[in-house]
């Protein structure tokens, strides 16, 4: 009878092991194996003026101003590019905002396009400090332009852009609201893909014992190896949620997605707990692609949303109200 108890927990003890390490294993590539996302090629764009900024940790940032030339400026608009993308993808996004009056700023990341490198530093899917210290240059340098800092302030991030523009928006006043396509948050990227890639790697039976504390204690201590590793901090973005619930959010996704699914979009827009924060969730878009899904639509609720930036600064006129042009229709 011992030898058969004696077996059965040797048994239990190798199936423990089996599963922390599919777990394991599951959680490192998923933290440090960025997803096969193709941001585009983006070339130059000569409506843009080229200006550039210092972070505060040294670094160089390039930027550019598309700029309201034959007409008074509704508002400014501050682009956060994807993971791999450039300053130059902005007018993919927002080509309806800038024909409808808004001047949109955009600039490249660190360790993108013609961006400073930080040295030892590779850029991955996941939102760390880094990127908000980026987003914190280029505020500044909006505060620093006298053609700049004038304006009514939104911000409008694609991706890990988005994600930066949600927890930027969340520390600076100045940004009166957000709109983001794709954005996430770590975490809950993490418990998703987690509970997918655990359930390949080990039977479903056994998949089916593993309770969720374990799994979310395992990425607990993932994410802190993969920082100590990577020497950056991951940004726990619903931490910061909270005092955006005065402030008007437009959440985009793809309901085709199947990177950033629809149920993260949820969950975001549910962690914002704000009756002004409103999701759409585009039909038959993909990663990035709602407004390849459904341009005229796109174009058309940004300008709406971002409209607010005019009506709030000038509630008694119209002439700077934005209006859908031709183009955009």
């Amino acid at each position: 009878m011992a030898w058969i108890i004696a077996t059965c927990l040797v048994a239990i003890t190798i199936m423990m092991i089996v599963v922390q390490l599919a777990i394991s294993r599951a959680v490192m590539r998923m933290l440090e194996n960025a997803p096969p996302l193709n941001a585009g090629n983006f070339s130059d764009d000569s409506r843009a003026s080229e200006l550039s900024f210092t972070t505060d940790d040294g670094l160089s940032l390039q930027a550019c101003h598309f700029k309201q030339t034959k007409r008074p400026s509704c508002g400014l608009v501050l682009f956060c590019h994807e993971l791999g993308g450039s300053r130059w993808s902005a007018m993919s996004y927002c080509e309806g905002l800038f024909a409808a009056g808004f001047e949109v700023l955009s600039f490249d990341f660190r360790n993108h396009g013609s961006s400073d490198k930080q040295a030892g530093y590779e850029p991955l899917h996941w939102l760390t400090e880094f990127e908000l210290a980026d987003v914190r240059g280029a505020l500044q340098l909006i505060e620093s332009r006298d053609e700049l800092k004038d304006q009514p302030l939104g911000i409008f991030g694609v991706s890990r852009g988005g994600s930066a523009a949600l927890a930027a928006a969340s520390t600076s006043e100045a940004i009166a609201c957000v709109a983001c396509e794709s954005a996430y948050s770590t975490r809950s990227m993490m418990s998703l893909f987690s509970q997918r890639w655990v359930s390949l790697l080990v039977p479903q039976w056994m998949a089916g014992w593993i309770p969720a504390w374990h799994v979310e204690l395992s990425l607990t201590g993932g994410r802190l190896y993969s920082q100590f590793k990577r020497k950056c901090r991951y940004v726990h973005l619903e931490r910061t949620l909270a005092s955006l619930k005065t402030r008007p959010v437009l959440l985009i996704s793809g309901r085709r997605d199947n990177y950033v699914r629809p149920e993260i979009a949820t969950s975001l827009h549910e962690s914002l707990g704000s009756e002004s924060a409103q999701l759409w969730m585009v039909p038959k878009a993909r990663h990035n692609g709602a407004r390849q899904a459904d341009q005229e639509r796109y174009d058309q609720r940004l300008v709406e949303f971002f409209g607010t930036l005019s009506t709030d600064r000038n509630e008694d006129s119209t002439a700077d109200t934005p209006q859908v042009s031709e183009s955009v229709r």
